[in-house]
């Protein structure tokens, strides 16, 4: 019995640790997400939803966007909190890295975006 109460202790552990490593949106949606430019500073993704597509759990780094067709986007964190995010095309701004997320097209059309994920960027110094 203490065998079976043991591995069921290290079986929680390890899928409590998988949920909370940050997934690539790009390596697990590749269906909605698509590198347009990637260097040591920044990755360029490009976003598309068409109506009920779905990304599963994944994270952002800090990150500039910018919708290029406007849209419906459910957004469910892991804690448990879900928000509906309409854009409208030409709408942009700056975002905080983001906690684990799925996300799921729930309008009638498609939606996408252009990301800009920031890597690293040098400071320049005064000559």
């Amino acid at each position: 019995m203490k065998f079976t109460h043991s591995r069921l202790i290290g079986c929680s552990v390890l899928l409590c640790a998988g949920a909370a490593i940050a997934q690539d949106v790009v390596k697990i949606s590749p269906a909605t997400s698509k590198v347009l430019v990637e260097n040591q500073y920044v990755r360029v993704i490009q976003a598309t939803f068409k109506p009920g597509a779905k990304e599963d759990v994944h994270t952002h780094p800090a990150a500039w966007y910018y919708v290029t067709e406007p849209g419906k986007l459910k957004v469910s964190y892991s804690n448990g909190k879900v928000e509906v995010w309409a854009p409208k095309a030409g709408e942009s701004a700056w975002m905080d890295g983001e906690e684990a997320h799925s996300a799921e097209n729930v309008g009638t059309t498609t939606l996408q975006y252009l990301m800009v994920e920031v890597k690293s960027a040098p400071t320049k110094t005064p000559n």
